[in-house]
């Protein structure tokens, strides 16, 4: 048994109720749950704070390092940073500067005093984009795909260093995914509460005329279809074997997708379902599908099978529903509502091989 089998993260979200300072209540919602770091989504009792996702040290039951992304106007994604000790008195309102080492070198990060145990660097007069750059390059540092980096912070008085001990390459992967998922849960969560607000206001989608030539109902010749919303995500990164595609979404805990990298075969992969090696059959809606040897990547962690058709991609642009079921009887179905333009970039970014590979078997509907 692989040495980070004993690391992976309770991936299940579990709604936590916290007492905040003051009374007031919070949820909590986890997405990754592990020693030195775990990832949240914090939805806030009061109306007038945002929620946010945290990327938040669990080394230290009295002190804590939280990356935080949260959307402000104009529905940006901000980035900002907490660190908060409990035997700190820190005076009302005041600025200090907190220094963090990345693999970019020294990033300095004004923040203010907003209690007597907690900074946070919410400084008005810094553009969000500052903080962005500056915050973000603390986090890549910390889950950087080749070689994860320790995260040491440097105070300006006489507060010793903090330093959180570098990641496996596997739980770098795993909390980076988790922090997206989260990112994405947050979006839903914000794009919801706008349209509650909405939904209150008395509006009109026509002006004081319609335009001529287009009876309502009738959609203009270059209007074009709303895209369907999507769970499905694309992203790249560089592994050790070079620049890799990546194409994947979730349903409960288990995650299914694909990888590519040039001049390779299509990959496909499932993580938190089957166990040992296993054989599993690819199948769309009633489509013919197609069976595939696979087994636990000692790289990823999650379970790679190849030997996969490019045809499978096709299928899954213009179909419903994605099934896959292993030898024992394990099953995840997905759906492909809005899929199109994740494989689409997916395959603009691996371009398929001149001659691929016939799977090892396939099967055809009665």
């Amino acid at each position: 048994m692989r040495l980070f089998n004993q690391l992976k993260p309770i991936a299940i979200s579990v709604s936590l109720f916290l007492a905040m300072t003051g009374g007031a209540a919070a949820s909590e919602t986890s997405y990754y749950s592990g020693k030195p770091w775990e990832v949240i989504l914090h939805v806030p009792d009061a109306q007038n704070e945002r929620p946010y996702c945290a990327f938040r040290t669990s080394l230290w039951e009295t002190k804590a390092i939280s990356i935080e992304k949260m959307i402000v106007a104009g529905d940006e994604m901000a980035t900002a940073l907490r660190v908060r000790k409990e035997s700190w008195h820190l005076p009302d309102n005041q600025t200090t500067t907190v220094g963090a080492y990345t693999l970019i070198g020294m990033a300095e990060i004004p923040m203010k005093s907003i209690g007597k145990q907690e900074l946070y660097s919410d400084v008005p007069a810094v553009p969000v984009l500052q903080y962005n750059i500056v915050i973000g390059a603390m986090l890549d540092s910390v889950l950087a795909a080749r070689q994860p980096q320790p995260l040491t912070i440097k105070f300006s008085g006489d507060e010793p260093l903090w330093t959180v001990p570098e990641l496996d390459r596997f739980q770098a992967f795993e909390m980076n995914d988790a922090f997206k998922r989260c990112g994405l849960d947050l979006r839903g969560l914000h794009s919801k509460t706008k349209q509650d607000d909405s939904s209150q206001e008395v509006t009109s989608p026509f002006g004081a005329a319609s335009p001529a030539g287009h009876p309502p109902g009738q959609p203009s010749a270059g209007a074009q279809p709303l895209a369907a919303p999507s769970d499905w995500e694309f992203y790249t990164r560089d592994e050790d074997w070079g620049h890799t595609c990546f194409a994947q979404t979730h349903h409960g805990i288990v995650m299914v997708g694909f990888k590519g990298s040039p001049g390779k075969g299509l990959v496909g992969f499932v993580s938190s379902l089957f166990s040992g090696d296993t054989r599993a059959t690819w199948h769309v809606d009633d489509k013919p599908a197609y069976v595939s040897d696979g087994g636990e990547s000692d790289y990823f962690g999650w379970h790679e099978f190849g030997q996969l058709p490019t045809e499978l991609l096709d299928q899954m642009s213009t179909g419903n529903e994605l099934a896959v079921t292993g030898a024992k009887g394990e099953r995840v179905v997905v759906s492909l509502d809005g899929a199109a333009e994740a494989i689409s970039r997916f395959e603009t970014c691996w371009p398929r091989p001149r001659r691929p590979t016939r799977p090892r078997g396939q099967l055809s509907e009665p």
